[in-house]
């Protein structure tokens, strides 16, 4: 191939890229105010409305990044079938989709409901536990609204139409945010539900928002070819298989990652407040940098499908290395920015002038310095997974963030904070060098995976 014909190709990719994934991550940044706000929201309740809400937070996001990363497979699925213009095959996945969404959807509840049980164990006081109970039953009111939003948006993502994400989420959150205000506080004459407020917030909001995406995607003349529920009447078991097999792994490497930051998070805490302070600082920044990775991820996902869907192996190179390089290139740019004007992010939490602050902005300015190192790995290690999910290895993955976090990364954060003494730097020291390892592991499968993948048994063909 010419050296003109590659930068056409590699130009091409980048345009397609950054129209799938530009849309993407901004849904995911706005969808991440909107909790930050939560939040804030919750706070002004005073002590105990935001111990219950970090106490049904930890929970909810155990059960959503294990059920809802399940429903990642359908992007996945779509896109190959979408690539392959098989619009027949996407009706089938769609219809299952929404049979494993309902099969979720009754497990998420049922596992909600049971929680309160398990509460009682936190020895939290009981004016706490009140209110967490009251919360998590509010949210169960959400789960089938933002089940189907999140169907639909996976569909979307999979025949290319990230800008219609986009718009949902520059609808849903404007609406959502004074919801949540007037529920919180008792507002226009709705009744003052306090900390539930948000969990009845974003149920009226997704419900809504859920129903009329899904009329819309049923009687819209550009959907309408794709006929989404046509299929959900009936059972096919080797579509919801796929679903299910492909889907589980990555809900459960979600996990993985999720618990190694609560056990780092308990460890830290033991180091004093300023040094836990310090982390929820930096956890904060690390929180929306992972929000774009995730959503470049999501983007290279899709783009690799399209090529598979096409029986193109040089496209999904392309797609790999130029999503790995665009995404790259925004983690430096935020790592700079964190290690050169860290006053400028700091000051957003805390007075930094105010002398009794010095050691907490000495500890985040530390911690800030190496989560930015550790972004700059957790780019290849995450656009690796996007990677190997359009190429369906999803298993791997799994196993990769098994070693790469808990055996690597918190063996490390251990032996570093503990057993050398270097307290929260050795921490996060222990879990960059586990991305790290990660990011090598993935890398080295991607490379091998191109070699060997057989394009037309991916497809069924």
């Amino acid at each position: 191939m010419s050296q003109y014909n590659v930068f056409r190709s590699i130009q091409n990719e980048v345009n397609a890229n950054l129209s799938l994934s530009i849309p993407l991550v901004a849904s995911q940044l706005i969808y991440a105010c909107s909790g930050f706000i939560g939040t804030a929201m919750i706070a002004r309740l005073g002590q105990d409305a935001l111990a219950a809400s970090v106490l049904v937070s930890m929970i909810w996001m155990t059960l959503t990044v294990l059920f809802f990363g399940m429903l990642n497979s359908i992007s996945i699925l779509i896109s190959h079938q979408y690539g392959a213009k098989n619009y027949s095959a996407i009706s089938e996945i769609m219809g299952q989709a929404f049979i494993l969404g309902i099969l979720l959807a009754v497990i998420m509840i049922l596992l909600l409901f049971s929680m309160p049980l398990f509460l009682h164990f936190t020895s939290q006081p009981p004016v706490v536990l009140k209110l967490a109970i009251d919360y998590m039953h509010a949210l169960i009111w959400t789960i089938p609204g933002l089940i189907t939003l999140i169907i639909c948006e996976q569909f979307l993502a999979g025949v290319n139409r990230a800008r219609l994400v986009l718009r949902i989420s520059l609808l849903v959150v404007p609406v959502e945010i004074p919801l949540i205000y007037l529920l919180i506080f008792g507002k226009l004459g709705l009744p003052a539900c306090g900390v539930a407020g948000i969990g009845y917030g974003f149920a009226t909001t997704y419900t809504t928002v859920a129903i009329c995406l899904t009329l819309y995607l049923i009687k819209s003349k550009q959907y309408r070819i794709f006929n989404i529920v046509n299929t959900m009447y009936k059972i096919n078991i080797t579509r919801l298989k796929e679903l299910f097999i492909i889907g589980l792994p990555m809900g459960c490497m979600h996990v993985i990652e999720v618990s190694t930051f609560a056990f780092a998070t308990f460890w830290i805490a033991q180091f004093g407040t300023t040094m836990l302070a310090a982390h929820q600082i930096v956890m904060q920044y690390l929180g929306f940098a992972i929000t774009i990775v995730f959503a470049m991820s999501q983007a290279v996902t899709v783009r690799v499908g399209h090529a598979v869907g096409q029986q193109n192996l040089s496209s999904i190179r392309y797609a790999i290395y130029v999503g790995m390089m665009l995404n790259f290139l925004c983690m430096v740019v935020i790592t700079l920015a964190l290690n050169i004007f860290p006053h400028f992010f700091l000051r957003l939490d805390i007075d930094i002038y105010a002398a009794t602050n010095t050691l907490l902005i000495r500890d985040s300015t530390m911690l800030l310095s190496i989560g930015g190192i550790l972004m700059l790995f957790d780019n290849f290690r995450i656009i690796g997974f996007g990677a190997l999910r359009g190429l369906k290895d999803t298993q791997f993955p799994m196993y990769a963030s098994f070693v790469s976090f808990w055996i690597i990364g918190l063996g490390l954060a251990y032996l570093l904070g503990f057993t050398f003494q270097f307290s929260g730097k050795g921490i996060w020291w222990g879990l960059t060098l586990g991305i790290a390892s990660g990011a090598v592991i993935v890398c080295l499968r991607v490379q091998w995976l191109l070699k060997r993948v057989d394009l037309q048994k991916l497809m069924g063909i």
